[in-house]
């Protein structure tokens, strides 16, 4: 079972920076990827602000909700290990 990945950033924008490196690194190992689903699509960096914008495609299940029959999406979750 996976566990949860520590980070070494203090602010909630470096943590945001770090998360995506880790993940774009994870999305490159064929073991831990091996469908090859890219998360993250697009990142780039405005050097001037220091703004970080990130694309993500991120791969959802489908469920039928036992409350009103409604189709409900949930979001895979990646395992940063």
């Amino acid at each position: 079972m996976a566990s949860p990945a520590t980070l070494n950033a203090d602010t909630l924008e470096q943590q945001l920076v770090e998360i995506i490196k880790r993940v774009r690194i994870k999305q490159l190992d064929t073991a831990k990827n091996p469908d090859g689903v890219s998360m993250i699509t697009a990142m780039t960096r405005n050097e001037v602000s220091g703004l970080v914008t990130v694309s993500l495609s991120i791969p959802t299940i489908e469920a039928i909700d036992v409350t009103d029959g409604s189709i409900d999406y949930s979001a895979l979750a990646p395992y940063l290990d």
